[in-house]
């Protein structure tokens, strides 16, 4: 079985910049190494998926997928990608763009029993699913309701899972833990803060 690492970038501007970031995901169970035509197709499925998640606001930029080993000497690329084109969930203007909306994924336990998580941070910069960040929650006074976080959640629905046969993968950790059986996706009450970058500072 192969395992693989897709990176997704992403830019918005910020603090008179266009600062970049990304999300970088990892699926396990392939049959094999992709091909470059077959890597290039996770790509554009995985940039599909994003797309409905992050807001007119995010550009897309590149996409790169590589097989991951667990060893950096053998990690080996297998494509890199141009992307373009943007978000399609309705844009908010006053969102910090550091805030971030956190979903967690169940994966087993560590060696004391706490649980373990798989864990992506979005930069959505919009209203995903139609929930809107009112100013109580930008504010931090409160947070999403248990109705909105259940729609956020189910947003992340089809990110289980990648591309199709022999090409077929199951999302892991980068070190390949997988999802407790039947876990779901969660969305957490509060907005995060998750740093962008530096790239405004002055050299």
């Amino acid at each position: 079985m192969t395992r693989i690492g897709i990176s997704i970038t992403k830019s918005v501007a910020f603090r008179d910049s266009n600062q970049e970031f990304s999300n970088v995901y990892y699926f396990d169970g392939l049959l094999g190494r992709p091909s470059t035509a077959d890597g290039n197709a996770l790509i554009d499925e995985l940039t599909t998926k994003e797309k409905a998640k992050h807001s007119t606001l995010v550009s897309f930029k590149a996409g790169r997928i590589w097989e991951q080993t667990g060893d950096k000497a053998t990690t080996e690329m297998i494509t890199t990608k141009a992307l373009s084109g943007t978000g399609s969930i309705a844009a908010d203007v006053g969102l910090d763009r550091e805030r971030t909306i956190l979903f967690r994924l169940r994966a087993g336990v560590d060696t004391r029993g706490n649980p373990v998580y798989l864990r992506k941070y979005f930069h959505v910069c919009g209203s995903l699913g139609g929930v809107s960040n009112g100013s109580a929650i930008v504010s931090q006074s409160t947070g999403y309701t248990d109705p909105e976080r259940t729609t956020l959640a189910g947003t992340m629905s089809n990110m289980g899972q990648i591309g199709s046969g022999s090409t077929l993968g199951n999302i892991c950790s980068k070190k390949g833990r997988l999802p407790d059986a039947g876990a779901q996706w969660s969305a957490h009450k509060y907005l995060e803060h998750h740093q962008l970058g530096d790239q405004w500072r002055p050299k």
